[in-house]
């Protein structure tokens, strides 16, 4: 029927149409624009916080002394969101444990779950946590820690450490348990003969 109206008409119609639907439809195009362009720059800053965490974290490895320090601190503050501050926290944490001083490495592991950016290496972070923990004595905490391991990539070894830590507390029950349950969750058929001796050697405590 539009065919048949004349100009003035099908203006006067469009004029009206755009009276009360063009405030909606105008705010609609202004949302799109600004989400697709706000996602590419989102986009584009990952990726540039990424390859710039990148060189930043091969100069770190390579630098010693203050210039490392330094180069930690710039990787923590232009690199956030990335794995590369979590990478550094590892490996001071490493560092730490290999010189003696657990409480270090403690506190770089927790910064290192905190600073995590996906769960995998929150939960690879966690179980090196717990690692330091049953080593300062403080079983509770590790379990705590292990139990928030979430990922199938680590669950099986963060149920044999289970293990370990409740033998060291006396339980054999739970410790067999645990191992049990690391050897059903053990990936890609590996062989784990020392898990296989230690499932063996609590199977007495199975059923008491």
């Amino acid at each position: 029927m539009s065919d048949y109206l004349t100009d003035e008409e099908q203006m006067t119609r469009l004029r009206n149409w755009w009276e009360q639907n063009g405030a909606a439809l105008l705010v609609g195009v202004v949302l799109v624009v600004v989400g697709v362009v706000g996602w590419r720059w989102y986009q584009t800053s990952v990726e540039e916080r990424i390859a710039n965490g990148s060189d930043l974290y091969g100069q770190w490895l390579e630098a010693k002394g203050e210039a490392r320090q330094r180069l930690g601190e710039l990787i923590e503050e232009e690199a956030a969101g990335t794995a590369y501050p979590t990478f550094v926290l590892f490996h001071q944490a490493r560092d730490a444990v290999e010189s003696g001083d657990l409480s270090k490495a403690e506190s770089d592991l927790q910064a290192a779950v905190t600073a995590a950016p996906g769960q995998e290496i929150a939960d690879l972070a966690r179980l090196r946590l717990a690692r330091v923990l049953f080593e300062l004595d403080r079983g509770p905490e590790a379990l705590d820690a292990l139990r928030q391991i979430r990922g199938e990539g680590y669950r099986a070894l963060a149920a044999e450490l289970q293990g370990d830590i409740h033998l060291a507390d006396g339980d054999r029950e739970s410790a067999h348990e645990a191992y049990a349950s690391a050897l059903s969750q053990a990936q890609d058929g590996s062989q784990r003969p020392l898990l296989e001796v230690k499932v063996a050697d609590t199977a007495d405590a199975a059923s008491s």
